[in-house]
């Protein structure tokens, strides 16, 4: 197994593990009163392999907030991966909410480091469909697709946008829709369409039980992407993404990421939901943020 392979699965991990744990989850859906805040948050812990190999952990802990949403979020190489580039990253947005489905962002950082570089973005939004660009260690904009004029206008950062889908699925709308996305360096489209619902049962990887909806992801490069595109990227396809509720008042998130390639399977489980002082777990009281595999 050359080091190719392992460069190449890490962009797949970093491409799909990040937005899959992090960006699902709204607060709103929790209707407390400040007092009660904090036995309200709801954490989520996910777990992913590559072609059966444990290649990342990520964590996502949702907070609740009177008419806004924040998500915070953890993720780390796992494995050969790890051994590889040490990877580790973390995310988080907050920002106000209009309703449920129709999110306001005011800010989004993602910030990580791959084999001892640090890179780091902070998204600004200015209410008026601009957005402040802050970036650190920023990639050579020649080896990246141009991002056309204008193709920034009225974007939200990924967190955020899907924030308000889980709000529609809360109120019992389709997973359906294309949203505008911009993540501090790549502009693209994301294109869900609703394929109905599935029953799971839970094992070894997964705690979720009972029904989830199955929602179809397509992804549509407008500009921010790297020229020379590795054949995992490019043969990536049949992006699903299994959405349903761990706890009966927590909000729809992610139970399951499905994500082929021509060189194997991205799957991310989730493995552990933690609320209100109740723990769902594959492996109870395991911090998978930890150096212990």
């Amino acid at each position: 197994m050359g080091s190719n392979w392992i460069r190449q699965s890490g962009r797949v991990l970093a491409l799909a593990l990040l937005p899959a744990i992090l960006v699902t989850s709204p607060t709103m859906s929790l209707a407390v009163s400040e007092s009660d805040t904090k036995e309200k948050v709801l954490s989520l812990d996910y777990e992913a392999y590559f072609g059966g190999m444990h290649v990342g952990s990520g964590r996502a802990n949702i907070a609740v907030e009177k008419d806004g949403y924040r998500v915070d979020g953890l993720a780390r190489a796992r494995g050969i991966l790890d051994w590889y580039s040490g990877w580790r990253g973390k995310a988080q947005s907050y920002g106000d909410l209009r309703n449920w489905a129709d999110p306001a962002p005011k800010v989004h950082e993602n910030m990580g480091n791959w084999k001892g570089e640090d890179r780091a973005i902070k998204l600004t939004f200015l209410g008026d469909g601009e957005i402040d660009v802050e970036q650190e260690s920023p990639p050579d904009e020649n080896e990246l697709t141009p991002i056309p004029e204008g193709a920034l206008d009225n974007t939200i950062d990924p967190i955020s946008a899907l924030v308000g889908m889980s709000g529609v699925l809360a109120e019992g709308g389709a997973c359906e829709g294309e949203l505008k996305l911009y993540d501090g360096r790549r502009r693209f489209d994301l294109a869900m369409t609703d394929a109905g619902t599935r029953i799971m049962a839970p094992n070894d990887y997964n705690i979720y039980e009972g029904e989830a909806r199955v929602c179809r992801v397509e992804i549509n490069r407008i500009g921010g992407f790297r020229i020379e595109q590795s054949q995992y990227s490019k043969t990536a396809r049949d992006r699903t993404v299994l959405i349903a509720q761990p706890f009966a008042e927590a909000p729809p998130i992610p139970v399951r990421v499905d994500v082929q390639t021509a060189f194997g399977t991205l799957v991310v489980h989730l493995s552990a939901a933690r609320m209100a002082g109740r723990e769902i777990a594959v492996r109870p009281g395991w911090d998978n943020q930890s150096e212990e595999e």
